[in-house]
């Protein structure tokens, strides 16, 4: 049995993940996932994680929520995606109910 869901992958630079987890937290989100030491290639160059202070690396933070909880943690962290130069994704999911 499967119920459907929106899954939020957001990528952003690593100075911003405490400032993310604590909107995230003080609205009463749970359930998100991090993965620290993301590396890729944007518009803003390489994010290869080298440098003394953390500036060159993201983070990954997936969630996944009802459709209208999405749509409100999509509006609440827009205004941080747009500061970061982060990106957020919003998909389909099934939730597989165990």
């Amino acid at each position: 049995m499967e119920n459907n869901i929106k899954k939020i992958e957001i990528i952003t630079d690593f100075s911003y993940l405490k400032i993310l987890t604590r909107l995230l937290d003080d609205h009463n989100v749970s359930g998100y996932t991090i993965l620290k030491d993301v590396m890729g290639k944007g518009k803003r160059g390489n994010k290869d994680g080298h440098g003394i202070s953390g500036g060159f690396k993201n983070c990954y933070v997936m969630l996944c929520l009802e459709e209208e909880e999405a749509r409100k943690v999509t509006e609440l962290i827009r205004p941080l995606i747009v500061r970061s130069g982060g990106v957020a994704i919003v998909s389909d999911a099934h939730w597989v109910i165990h």
